[in-house]
């Protein structure tokens, strides 16, 4: 937790060699530590460090209104975990640069992608009512998981992105050591999300 708290007060250099700071982080309450995110996040609420529990309930908002119905009286946000995961997959459809497009660093590997895409959304039927629920379709979906709560984070600053990026100081073009690379090579690593879904 200590080592933690050191990242999350860190800044981070960007490509363009602005120092980001984390502005959000969630953390989910809903596991064996549910204490332990309790007590570290009551006292970091100020740095926007936030506790959440997954909801898996259709339809629901990505962010519903916190309840402090817990012993330390903080805050802890419902997410809509079906509503964020149709969010993303329906952004990992899109192939074309633009509002919506995935950006991912050049550094992820093929197990990151495949995490991200180890779930499938089906339909269940109990006494002839379908139920459309997410199931998962290898062990490993923690980058999917973090995909979520970043969305979740981004949904409870409710940023004016506009705003923030005139706003900033002008970046230093990348040197030369720096390479960005083109986004579409990186779409071989995702697998095909129409026909993955339709199995």
């Amino acid at each position: 937790w200590q080592e933690l708290d050191t990242y999350l007060q860190r800044p981070i250099k960007s490509q363009t060699g602005l120092f980001l700071n984390i502005a959000c982080t969630c953390i989910d309450s809903g596991g064996h530590h549910t204490q332990m995110v309790y007590e570290f996040c009551g006292s970091r609420a100020v740095r926007g460090v936030f506790a959440i529990k997954g909801m898996n309930q259709a339809a629901k908002p990505i962010i519903g209104r916190p309840t402090r119905n817990n012993r330390f009286k903080l805050r802890l946000y419902p997410i809509g975990v079906d509503t964020a995961k149709e969010v993303i997959f329906s952004r990992l459809r899109i192939n074309e640069l633009g509002a919506g497009y995935y950006h991912f660093p050049a550094e992820r590997d093929r197990e990151y992608f495949l995490q991200l895409t180890a779930e499938k959304q089906v339909t269940r039927f109990n006494k002839g009512v379908g139920r459309r629920e997410w199931i998962k379709t290898r062990a490993r979906n923690e980058a999917l998981d973090c995909n979520v709560y970043a969305l979740a984070a981004l949904k409870l600053l409710s940023p004016d992105l506009e705003a923030l990026a005139a706003s900033m100081p002008s970046a230093k073009a990348p040197t030369e050591e720096v390479k960005i690379l083109p986004a579409k090579p990186q779409q071989a690593w995702i697998p095909k999300i129409d026909n993955w879904l339709n199995r």
